[in-house]
């Protein structure tokens, strides 16, 4: 479970098991807390759209602050819906908030630097979170239908494994608020492409279409890597979408919503 926290307007969802930890300040954003407005209202962190760069800017400031990260040290991802998984390191310091991202391709993060916040941005994709408790390593990967198709998510795990030694019995594992099946329609070639590579448990058909369950293909993944401690908030951006930001709910009129993750 997820558990939602308010600081005066701005609210946010924490993940217990890394609470426990005493390991990382973390948070995944939704829609209020911010100063932007209409389709944005209110903490949107999508910059290319309509609303104002100087409301962006300000939304991550919010965001940061809220969570105890300082606004100029973030570290963007550059999301392609591509499988490439990123080492952050300090010469990466304030990608893409502070200065121009320099990154070409980085749907995953990861980095075992302490004071280092990495971020991904969402509005129905998949939002992964992970933490190795005993090495201090810690990742977020974007995982849309084709980054979850190309397992983003296992080999954000492989990586902590080749590169940092992770156990997989050390890495705790988060699937945050996201498109569920119930709202999540594909064509029938989608659909074959989840159940030739996941098992036909992951499209169902409602009535003549099929729906998709992103989140159970990614645990599917993850588990071939090992790793048995994951935590599936089971929350639906598109049924929630008066708190949480979804593009398919607004037919792309939407700001992003945000992951951070960073060591203490």
């Amino acid at each position: 479970m997820f558990r939602l926290n308010k600081k005066g307007n701005f609210e946010y969802y924490t993940i217990p098991s890394f609470e426990e930890t005493g390991l990382v300040r973390h948070g995944f954003t939704t829609r209020r807390g911010g100063v932007s407005g209409g389709c944005y209202e209110s903490m949107n962190l999508r910059f290319n759209c309509d609303d104002s760069r100087e409301n962006v800017l300000e939304n991550f400031r919010l965001a940061a602050e809220g969570l105890g990260m300082e606004p100029e040290r973030l570290v963007l991802s550059k999301q392609v819906h591509e499988d490439i998984v990123r080492t952050v390191t300090e010469d990466d310091v304030g990608n893409g908030v502070a200065r121009e991202n320099r990154f070409d391709s980085a749907d995953a993060l990861i980095t075992d630097k302490k004071n280092i916040p990495i971020v991904t941005l969402f509005a129905d994709c998949v939002p992964l979170f992970f933490l190795d408790r005993r090495l201090g390593v810690i990742a977020l990967a974007h995982s849309g239908w084709k980054g979850t198709v190309k397992r983003i998510g296992q080999k954000t795990v492989r990586k902590m494994k080749s590169d940092y030694g992770s156990r997989p019995e050390d890495i705790l594992a988060a699937i945050g608020p996201s498109i569920q099946e119930c709202h999540f329609e594909v064509g029938d070639d989608v659909a074959e492409i989840f159940i030739n590579e996941f098992g036909k448990d992951t499209a169902v058909k409602y009535g003549d279409r099929y729906h998709v369950d992103m989140q159970r293909a990614i645990r599917l993944q993850l588990e071939e890597e090992g790793v048995s401690n994951i935590d599936d908030c089971g929350i639906c951006t598109c049924c929630n979408s008066e708190l949480l930001f979804s593009h398919r709910k607004t037919n792309g009129r939407r700001g992003n919503m945000g992951a951070f993750i960073e060591l203490i």
